[in-house]
């Protein structure tokens, strides 16, 4: 349960930082940013992916995550397997 917790504190602040990025960047670029933020936050919820996204919202997700997440949680692995997924429910 402590690391769902752990989960969840990371993408609530990945969210924000990234919300706080994108205040001069193109519209298109806040987008992505945007949904891969959607992404991470719905793995912070409970280390899965339920929700469906265009496949550039999980390369937005993989890309922009912080070097703990990839180095001490399994969201990298997770959000690629969920692009699998969808490239195949296509």
């Amino acid at each position: 349960m402590r690391a769902g917790l752990v989960r969840t504190r990371y993408a609530l602040v990945l969210v924000l930082l990234l919300a706080g990025t994108g205040c001069g960047s193109s519209s298109s670029a806040r987008e992505q940013e945007a949904c891969g933020s959607a992404v991470l936050a719905d793995w912070g919820e409970d280390g899965r992916i339920d929700g469906a996204y265009p496949e550039t919202c999980y390369l937005a997700a993989i890309d922009s995550l912080p070097e703990d997440l990839r180095a001490y949680t399994s969201a990298r692995d997770d959000i690629a397997r969920a692009l699998q997924s969808a490239g195949r429910s296509r």
